[in-house]
């Protein structure tokens, strides 16, 4: 989050939340989280020399493992999108990947998307 506060998102989306209901709130959480994800790939990206073998593999099962729908489905409750806070383990583990493949930190712009 510290590049997203760098560039003057976190207190933009932080100032909307506050604005706005818990389910939208939410919403607007899990823009902000899967664009980290993405920056994360991005950066993953850059350091691509320095990274261990399966260091992808274990980031990309990080972001599979700690999704809403996984987290909720592993306490036994059925997952119910309103309350993620983070996205769903597919959205995170695309994110990520988008950012990766591309390099490219504008192709991470979750606000500007309709679908995540």
């Amino acid at each position: 989050h510290h590049v997203q506060n760098e560039l003057g998102i976190l207190p933009q989306v932080n100032q909307r939340r506050q604005a706005v209901g818990q389910t939208e709130a939410n919403q607007l959480t899990v823009r902000l989280e899967l664009q980290a994800d993405c920056l994360s790939g991005v950066w993953a990206r850059a350091v691509e020399g320095a990274l261990e073998p399966g260091d992808l593999e274990e980031a990309l099962n990080a972001a599979k493992q700690i999704g809403d729908d996984t987290l909720q489905r592993r306490a036994g409750r059925v997952p119910q999108p309103h309350t993620f806070t983070h996205g769903t383990s597919e959205q995170r583990q695309r994110w990520f990947a988008l950012g990766f493949e591309t390099g490219d930190a504008r192709q991470c712009d979750t606000f500007g998307r309709e679908r995540l």
